[in-house]
């Protein structure tokens, strides 16, 4: 005879998980019917099941709007988990079409990637795929992204920071040279100017550190060369450096992708970096569960050719 416990299990099937996680997602009947590609009375069937099963409403409606109650936050992370846990065992089963899929891609990541690779990969799975929504969220401090991807909070990460756990797989996205960039006219623009005494010298556009007291991967790269900057602006907002750096003398140091970027925004220059220095090295990062999943490895191979595609253009094409 079963218990109840057993029985509520036997009644989670995948389309039931996969309704709940579209409703503690989005917090609406009609958004998760839609990402799912149901029909709103449907979706509206799964929300009253899952109420009976958890006991609990789930989703109440306060003012004009529906929110999660408590217990519905704590779902969240487990139902993720479990739904990524379930993917290897159906590893082996036929690819779907890509334009069958519904699901969300997410994504955790730097914003000194230039905005071209964001857009590009945007309108590649747009195309292949347009029942599915991309989520680029930033990352949290260096090794949030390992729990993260454990917990199924987000899919992929990319990183620039080399440790990583057994149970994370990676590969090369990008290797791009740091170079420093600053306005046209600025004393240390012309060639040879720029030494590694007058770097050190001069004032310094920087980002923020993730977590305080860490550096950034670029502090720790200088480190390695004893050289400590006089930053005097730090941003968490690098939208705003062109505009800065072309009405200042500051200078910042960034890969050659982003600044070539913004150097078609303003009129900078890039000047070479002026010593031997470790380039950005930036990897793709999964958890094991997903390794074999068709979906996550086709967008896998998304990324990895619009950054490929981007390394091979050269300096100056748009």
């Amino acid at each position: 005879m079963r218990s109840a416990d057993e029985d509520v299990t036997r009644r989670l099937d995948e389309p039931l998980l996969r309704a709940l996680l579209a409703l503690l997602d989005e917090a609406s009947v009609s958004q998760a019917a839609r990402r799912l590609g149901l029909a709103q009375s449907a979706m509206s069937r799964h929300l009253a099941s899952l109420r009976r099963l958890t006991g609990d409403e789930l989703l109440v409606r306060v003012g004009n709007r529906m929110v999660l109650t408590e217990r519905a936050r704590t779902l969240i992370t487990p139902t993720r988990r479990i739904l990524a846990d379930m993917s290897l065992l159906v590893a082996n089963v036929q690819p779907r079409p890509l334009n069958t899929l519904r699901m969300s891609i997410r994504i955790a990541t730097y914003d000194f990637l230039p905005k071209a690779f964001f857009a590009e990969v945007t309108a590649r799975i747009a195309q292949a795929a347009p029942g599915c929504d991309l989520v680029f969220r930033g990352l949290g401090s260096r090794f949030e992204h390992y729990r993260q991807l454990a917990d199924g909070e987000v899919d992929l990460v990319v990183t620039v920071w080399p440790e990583l756990p057994p149970h994370l797989r990676a590969t090369s996205l990008l290797n791009e040279p740091l170079v420093c960039l600053m306005r046209q006219g600025h004393p240390l623009a012309p060639e040879g100017a720029l030494t590694l005494h007058s770097y050190q010298r001069a004032r310094h556009l920087g980002s923020l550190e993730h977590v305080p007291g860490q550096g950034t991967i670029i502090d720790n790269r200088l480190m390695e060369l004893g050289v400590v900057l006089d930053t005097a602006v730090h941003t968490q907002f690098l939208s705003l450096a062109p505009a800065i750096l072309a009405r200042t003398d500051l200078v910042f140091t960034t890969g050659r992708l982003l600044a070539e970027a913004f150097a078609r925004e303003e009129a900078l220059v890039i000047v070479p970096f002026p010593a031997p220095i470790a380039p950005m090295r930036y990897r793709l990062v999964w958890h094991e569960r997903t390794h074999a999943d068709s979906a996550l490895r086709w967008v896998r191979e998304e990324l990895v050719g619009v950054a490929r595609a981007m390394a091979q253009r050269s300096p100056g094409d748009p």
